[in-house]
């Protein structure tokens, strides 16, 4: 997905002229790009040129390396002349890599109408995607995590720190290998049954869950 993140408050401006009378909550797009984007890294455009702002930290890890290998595999690299520099994507604001794709996809989907003021959003995780959009409990829009019953309890608390609604499946959300089709068919009816039950308790329609 291209998408360049260029100045919150330039690109703010340019949605309020070209979507005038559209479908995009403007209101909520400034609302994301002020609490969320401001605070990851993204492109912004100064002076003609383009920045990165929030630049993920490099970590020097060339010492580490060659002490590593050294010690691990029994050789010596200390006169080689290089650098070897890792991406620090633990500075992150959710501690993990996904919070990059749920950004992107979170950005799109705002800046496209798919997501709006009072808008749910309901996806399927094992643990660091559902917890990246916690963050848009930030701007008001409530995030529901389909979960496998195998997640640590860790990961559970850290969803429920972020603000994200749990819907247990009670099942492991791959299929394990070998599993005849006819157990499949029986593991995704008792999995939709639970699923529309938990909508229900959620407050939503199950009308709306059954036609589709």
């Amino acid at each position: 997905m291209k998408n360049h993140f260029k100045s919150p408050k330039l690109a703010l401006k340019l949605f309020n002229h070209m979507t005038e009378g559209s479908d995009i909550d403007t209101a909520l797009l400034e609302k994301f790009e002020k609490e969320v984007l401001s605070q990851v890294p993204h492109r912004e455009e100064r002076d003609g040129k383009v920045e990165i702002v929030n630049a993920t930290p490099l970590i020097d890890l060339t010492d580490d390396l060659k002490e590593c290998a050294k010690t691990v595999y029994d050789v010596d690299i200390n006169d080689k002349d290089f650098k070897i520099y890792g991406k620090f994507d633990g500075t992150l604001l959710t501690g993990s890599i996904k919070l990059r794709p749920a950004i992107n996809i979170i950005h799109d989907a705002i800046t496209t109408g798919k997501i709006k003021t009072g808008t749910t959003v309901i996806e399927a995780t094992s643990g660091n995607f559902g917890i990246a959009l916690g963050l848009l409990s930030k701007i008001g829009v409530t995030a529901i995590a389909l979960v496998s019953r195998k997640l640590q309890e860790g990961v559970f608390k850290e969803l429920r720190n972020g603000n994200v609604r749990i819907m247990d499946l009670d099942m492991d959300i791959c299929p394990a290998p070998g599993m005849e089709d006819k157990q499949d068919a029986l593991v995704a009816k008792a999995t939709a049954a639970n699923i529309r039950s938990q909508l229900i308790e959620l407050g939503f329609e199950p009308e709306t869950y059954d036609s589709n």
